[in-house]
């Protein structure tokens, strides 16, 4: 780990805090070109998601909150899977109007909403059901990741759950995939995170309150880490 360290950029700002810096059509137009290309990388285990919840069994309204949603991807296959089911996806205000362009575009437009904020300095919006966390964790550093988890609790009701979907490294590091081994590495130079073990985001889920923290594998080497907020 030491040595993995050791790659890490000397400089204060990493890759994923200057491009947060860039003026608002910088940000547009970068977003919308990785936004495409996420949405594309992330169909499939968009597509899965909601069996792998069960959401398609949902009998009674709820709401799913998708944080830093991007193209909203996840929060659009969600929806689709059960009419009970509706969205918000929590994103930039620069960010917004393309997030509405791919709702709009998928024809949920009255199903999901998009609600301008900044994650790391503003609260999530509140009495959600399940909130979502896709992709997000890996790109920084584990205090703000605490914050994250911490704030998507508060934005719960009793018994909701928080979603961890990320690219997962195995408990015992050395049985990891070479894909999230190779992904682990690729993160140190260019962010401040890292790829994490099911274990530590479990360690983590239940110091800030969580309960029935289960590791479910979504689609190819991607795994969902879902916890509940006790009734």
């Amino acid at each position: 780990m030491k040595l993995l360290e050791c790659a890490r950029p000397q400089e204060k700002k990493d890759i994923m805090s200057e491009h947060l810096e860039q003026n608002d059509d910088e940000v547009a137009n970068n977003a919308r070109h990785f936004m495409n290309h996420m949405n594309s990388q992330s169909y499939c285990c968009a597509e899965s998601l909601p069996d792998a919840l069960g959401l398609r069994d949902l009998s009674e309204p709820k709401t799913l909150l998708d944080v830093g949603g991007g193209s909203a991807i996840y929060t659009i296959e969600a929806v689709k899977s059960n009419p009970n089911l509706s969205g918000v996806v929590f994103e930039l205000e620069n960010i917004k109007p393309l997030t509405e362009e791919f709702v709009e575009e998928a024809g949920l437009s009255d199903r999901i909403s998009v609600c301008p904020g900044d994650f790391f300095t503003e609260d999530f919006p509140k009495k959600m059901n399940y909130v979502l966390l896709s992709n997000i964790l890996h790109d920084w550093p584990d205090e703000t990741n605490l914050e994250l988890i911490e704030k998507s609790y508060n934005c719960l009701e009793p018994g909701g759950q928080v979603i961890i979907s990320e690219l997962l490294l195995d408990d015992d590091v050395k049985n990891s995939t070479s894909a999230s081994t190779s992904m682990n590495i690729i993160m140190l130079p260019y962010t401040k995170g890292r790829q994490y073990r099911p274990k530590e985001l479990k360690l983590r889920l239940e110091r800030l309150g969580f309960v029935n923290t289960r590791h479910i594998k979504l689609v190819d080497d991607y795994s969902l880490v879902v916890a509940t907020k006790p009734q």
